[in-house]
Order: C-alpha cells, then structure tokens, then sequence
C-alpha cells in the first residue's frame, strides 16, 4: 500500500538546508545600516520625582503602595 520512503544522505540534507537558509533569507529582505541613528544616553528623560509620581498615580494610590500593611488589590 504504501511506499517506503528513504531517509536524505547527509549531503543531501545539508544541501536542502543551505537552500533553505537561502530561500528565508531572501524572503526577509534584511538591511543593515551603518549610520542609523542610536538613542543616546542625554535623550533619555530624567527619572520622575515624588511629587509627578504622586500627581500621575493619584495621592491615594501613592500612600497605599508605600504603607505596605498589606496586600494590595493588583486594579486599584
């Protein structure tokens, strides 16, 4: 009913192997740029102080996290 198959000989399956990794690497269109540009590290903002914590987390959430008697809900 049915055929037996054969297994690839080692040359075989490393030849379908290069003419995979050919085949994927065409398909993914890779470029590589020297010159683009990189994120430095004066372009990163300075770390938030206490008060913009407070104003953008709200003053209740703020004392909560920092009482720690508790377990807090992980939505509030």
């Amino acid at each position: 009913m049915f055929e037996k198959k054969e297994a690839m000989s080692i040359e075989e399956s490393e030849e379908y192997g290069r003419k995979t990794d050919a085949r994927n690497a065409a398909l993914e269109n890779v470029e590589v740029h020297e010159d683009d540009e990189v994120t430095l590290v004066d372009q990163i903002p300075p770390p938030l102080s206490e008060e913009q914590i407070k104003k953008r987390v709200g003053e209740g959430n703020y004392t909560n996290v920092h009482k720690n008697d508790g377990l807090n809900s992980v939505n509030s």
